[in-house]
């Protein structure tokens, strides 16, 4: 692995379908849906997969616009996952606030599909698994 690889590690809980996760200092944690036996109090995996996609969005879209002086006031992202078909489709809805003009709201539709994490989902992965006892 190389030096630059961030861990992230996924421990199970005690009494609960619950998992503790952690990358350096940040914790956070992952459930099965309720209707998969979770609780329901955390999101699922593919909503982290997805909410990756809308935070690394507007983390850029906010960095983008502060650097270039953009008028941008707020802005939210939402994305709409669909397994229906053999295709794992992300639909995401970027909307901006502020008194921004046609060029700059184009620009800030081309930096939203620029995003590291767009990238990266457009990527063929590979994952490989080691067991350990």
């Amino acid at each position: 692995m190389p030096e630059t690889a961030q861990t992230i590690i996924a421990r199970s809980q005690p009494d609960t379908t619950a998992v503790a996760l952690e990358a350096g200092t940040a914790r956070w944690s992952a459930d099965l849906a309720q209707a998969a036996g979770g609780a329901g109090e955390a999101p699922t995996p593919h909503e982290l997969l997805d909410s990756a996609l809308a935070a690394c969005t507007l983390l850029t879209l906010q960095l983008y616009a502060k650097r270039k002086q953009y008028p941008l006031a707020s802005a939210e992202v939402r994305v709409l996952r669909d397994e229906s078909a053999e295709v794992y489709k992300l639909h995401r809805q970027v909307t901006v606030h502020g008194d921004l003009d046609e060029k700059q709201r184009a620009d800030l539709l081309r930096v939203a599909n620029a995003c590291p994490i767009h990238k990266a989902l457009e990527k063929r992965f590979e994952i490989t698994t080691a067991l350990d006892a």
